[in-house]
């Protein structure tokens, strides 16, 4: 669609790149308005944030390598290309909860609740970096001849040229924007701290293994007749459930 939106000099603003940044101001934002409920000051809300982009980044990158590993040693100088390599979001998920569970120990926070708010912070960032997708031509659809299918012209787009394909990355990002929705209502409800990131992994995770059916970017690594991140959305769905469940059938989190 449009790989890149404006030029300054030889400045180029790429659309990911602009999508990634306005889903992380305005999540950060909320992140610092809801902070300030539990006593989670400006700076360590700073710290916070600095941490999850750099693990997210690292998470991200990781996980695109392994999806793809004959790939990159072939061609090392890509494994750090900012533009067009792309990240894989579990990757990045799974490294900025671990790093998130390592800082609140340090800091004595409680996580539960922290997490409760950076459920609306990921899906703020991740739906807009959904959107980016779109605009690059990355986590793109296979081929289709639905009449919703979308044709991408642009050759600096990374899916395939003048051929309708699934808008896969609209879809998610609805599921995403949707999701929000949910946490955001389900917000004011007294169930028990660090609900809104489980229903968001159990939510996004259901919705993501459903979507992975109709990616046609075949690189991004199978075990066996699933995806990678098929997968994951298994252990990450289940797992949430696990807890979830758990949580609610103790005594003290009964209504």
């Amino acid at each position: 669609m449009y790989p890149e939106l404006f030029h300054f000099g030889s400045f180029t603003v790429y659309g990911y790149g602009f999508c990634i940044m306005l889903g992380a101001l305005l999540g950060y934002l909320y992140l610092l308005r809801e902070g300030k409920k539990i006593q989670l000051n400006t700076d360590k809300a700073a710290q916070m944030t600095l941490l999850i982009f750099v693990s997210a980044y690292a998470g991200g990158k990781i996980f695109l390598w392994l999806s793809n590993w004959d790939y990159y040693m072939q061609n090392p100088a890509k494994m750090f290309q900012l533009n067009g390599s792309g990240f894989v979001f579990y990757g990045s998920f799974i490294l900025a909860i671990i790093s998130l569970f390592v800082f609140f120990r340090i800091n004595k926070l409680k996580p539960s609740a922290v997490f409760d708010i950076l459920a609306v912070t990921v899906t703020l960032v991740q739906g807009f970096g959904k959107i980016g997708c779109f605009m690059a031509g990355c986590c793109h659809g296979k081929v289709c001849s639905a009449p919703y299918g979308v044709t991408f012209t642009d050759a600096k787009s990374q899916a395939p040229l003048n051929v309708p394909l699934y808008p896969v990355q609209l879809i998610d990002a609805a599921i995403i924007f949707g999701c929000l929705v949910l946490i955001l209502i389900l917000k004011k409800r007294t169930y028990f701290n660090g609900k809104l990131m489980l229903i968001y992994g159990m939510f996004y995770g259901s919705g993501r293994f459903v979507t992975e059916f109709l990616r046609g970017d075949d690189d991004r690594g199978y075990w066996g007749a699933l995806s990678q991140s098929q997968w994951i959305s298994i252990v990450i769905v289940g797992t949430c459930l696990y807890f979830f469940f758990r949580k609610t059938a103790l005594p003290t989190h009964r209504k």
